[in-house]
């Protein structure tokens, strides 16, 4: 629930970020583009502990992890909600991505330990906490921008939020993960083996697919599709309901069916969505339901993703859960930026190909990876005759009271 509620409050971020932008832009007295960079310095922050989280985890254990993410929101919060000048926004941006980094990786690779059934629907779980989240800020932003305190009412929640959460979390001081040493297994991670970097990849793909999407899915429909302001503010809302609703939805589903082969079916939605907004641009109203569509087809892909690369690499979850998560984190800071070239250069019906063609890749690789290749290559990865293990739990701890 520490993790969850972490999430929730990233999701919020995430929400509420577009609509108070012209509001610190205004405030502030600096231009509408210094005021968006905030979100690249807070994704830039979130990299350095998704780098390192891994060895974070293993010192330290979940607890402390969480705690200290859960303390670095409700700075950067307070610091974003009372800070004056591009300067000291960047810096309150730069501390929350560093909670956020270091919560996503936390969380996921805890879950992925204790996990005692789906594993896709255990990540899954935690995810649908974002998409909440994520419907939620547009909300409390409109709140916040309508009283008299503008968007540090917003931030300033955010920061009493994030408080909230390390005052819980320090209260139950029996909560912990531990996770032992890579080097305790016997073999050593190898990143650059080809299986690890086809889940990197297709985390890569998917994750700037999605981030994209949610940058520049506005302006497609406002300007080439020529739907009304209103519709087009609608999108976001019907993209992040569809991403919700789909990650709940498969929490079930994963129960009764292959997580990969649900997977494949998700791509081919998102793919068949992303296609039928560029061919047919004046579908008018009925825009909004293929962008719930493509929303409930993209929900649940990252969490099987993340899955299925732990699944694969057992001992080394951690490691590997590391490594796509941080790919991940770097396609968000990239993938805007380089289909915003696109749009502006060549063309927004181009941008949006270019898109449905990454939906493409992204399937070809995940079937590559999942069903071409079912046993590790390198034998020093995973000796063929290693039993399953259970996860150890410190003594006196149950799996339910760590999340």
């Amino acid at each position: 629930m520490v993790s969850g509620a972490l999430t929730c409050l990233a999701g919020l971020n995430c929400g509420w970020f577009g609509p108070m932008v012209p509001a610190i832009a205004l405030a502030q007295k600096v231009p509408l583009v210094e005021a968006g960079s905030i979100i690249s310095v807070y994704s830039a922050g979130s990299l350095i502990p998704l780098a390192i989280g891994r060895q974070l985890l293993e010192r330290f254990g979940g607890r402390k992890c969480l705690l200290s993410a859960a303390l670095l929101f409700s700075v950067g919060l307070a610091l974003l909600g009372l800070g004056s000048g591009v300067f000291g926004l960047s810096c309150g941006a730069a501390l929350l991505g560093v909670g956020a980094g270091l919560n996503s990786i936390a969380g996921t690779i805890c879950i992925l330990r204790l996990a005692s059934g789906s594993s896709a629907a255990a990540v899954g779980k935690l995810n649908v906490f974002f998409g909440i989240g994520a419907l939620l800020g547009p909300v409390l932003a409109y709140l916040g921008l309508n009283s008299p305190f503008s968007y540090h009412a917003v931030y300033v929640f955010g920061a009493i939020f994030g408080l909230s959460v390390f005052l819980a979390a320090f209260a139950a001081r029996r909560l912990d993960v531990s996770v032992p040493p890579a080097e305790a297994s016997g073999h050593r991670f190898h990143p650059l083996q080809k299986p690890a970097l086809l889940y990197t990849a297709a985390v890569f793909l998917y994750v700037g697919m999605e981030v994209a999407l949610a940058a520049w899915l506005y302006t497609y429909l406002s300007m080439t599709c020529a739907l009304p302001k209103g519709l087009a503010s609608m999108s976001m809302t019907a993209l992040w309901g569809g991403l919700t609703t789909g990650r709940m939805a498969s929490i079930q589903l994963f129960k009764y069916f292959s997580a990969p082969k649900l997977a494949l079916s998700f791509m081919a939605v998102v793919f068949s969505a992303i296609l039928s907004l560029t061919l047919f641009p004046h579908m008018g109203t009925m825009a909004l339901a293929v962008v719930f569509m493509l929303g409930l087809g993209a929900g649940p892909i990252f969490p099987t993703l993340i899955s299925c690369a732990s699944e694969r690499y057992g001992e080394h979850s951690a490691s590997v859960t590391s490594l796509v998560v941080t790919a991940g984190a770097f396609a968000g800071i990239t993938f805007p930026i380089v289909i915003g070239q696109v749009f502006s250069r060549i063309g927004q019906t181009q941008g949006m190909f270019c898109l449905s063609s990454i939906a493409c890749v992204l399937a070809a690789v995940f079937f590559t990876v999942q069903f071409k290749m079912k046993k590790p290559v390198d034998s020093e990865f995973l000796s063929a005759n290693r039993p399953e293990t259970t996860p150890e739990l410190p003594l006196g701890s149950k799996p339910e009271q760590v999340l």
